[in-house]
């Protein structure tokens, strides 16, 4: 019987570490434990996700670009740009003429995105910093973006309110949001659609709109009025 009890609690035990490690990636044991994990497995970090190029394109690229297309040559801030995903694929757009600016807490994930945007490296600054007080001025960029990265802020409130203020008037905001199992699995952080568009409108944007993308997230867009 002692066995069985010792089985269980060990179940347990590795049922708990990869929620805490995994399904959450240390987001309910501090910004530390976060930054540290993705230092960890920056190395293999693109080859976990398997990113497809068509589909990069496809569903960010090219919205962000039509969304865009009354500017000509925009700037962009990228929050949680981990290894240059989004300023990867603009910049290899022939099309896009713009800059991006991509901040990053993690050192070994911005060495990666250095090494991958390095043809582009003029016009895809990288700065090593965290996103609940960005380093910039008001009314700053064309487009804000924060793929698959606000449910491991320790806020989530306090970074969209940043990438709002440092939005130029009408710029557009790009975010994710989870869903499904895998966005309640972070308890109290989980927003429901309604709750999340309902926080962005307070925040002074309109034309919220949410859509199913990955079976784990949203896209969420919406204009800085």
């Amino acid at each position: 019987m002692n066995w069985i009890i010792s089985i269980i609690i060990l179940l347990l035990l590795g049922g708990l570490a990869y929620w805490l490690l995994v399904t959450t990636e240390g987001v309910f044991l501090g910004r530390r434990v976060v930054v540290w994990l993705y230092d960890l497995t920056a190395h293999k970090y693109d080859d976990i996700k398997e990113f497809e190029p068509e589909w990069e394109q496809f569903f960010i690229a090219h919205p962000v670009m039509h969304k865009l297309d009354s500017v000509r040559a925009p700037l962009i801030l990228d929050v949680a740009t981990g290894t240059g995903r989004v300023p990867f694929i603009l910049l290899e757009e022939p099309l896009f003429h713009g800059r991006v600016v991509g901040i990053d807490p993690s050192r070994k994930m911005l060495k990666l995105a250095a090494e991958k945007l390095r043809p582009f490296s003029h016009r895809a600054p990288l700065i090593q910093q965290t996103a609940n007080a960005l380093p910039f001025p008001d009314n700053s960029f064309d487009a804000v973006t924060c793929i698959e990265a606000l449910e491991f802020f320790p806020s989530d409130i306090d970074a969209l309110r940043e990438m709002v203020r440092v939005l130029r008037p009408g710029g557009l905001l790009f975010v994710t949001r989870r869903r499904g199992w895998e966005g309640k699995a972070f308890l109290a952080r989980y927003r429901p659609v309604k709750e999340f568009e309902a926080t962005l409108t307070n925040f002074g944007l309109e034309d919220v709109n949410t859509q199913p993308w990955q079976f784990a997230y949203d896209q969420v867009f919406a204009r800085k009025r």
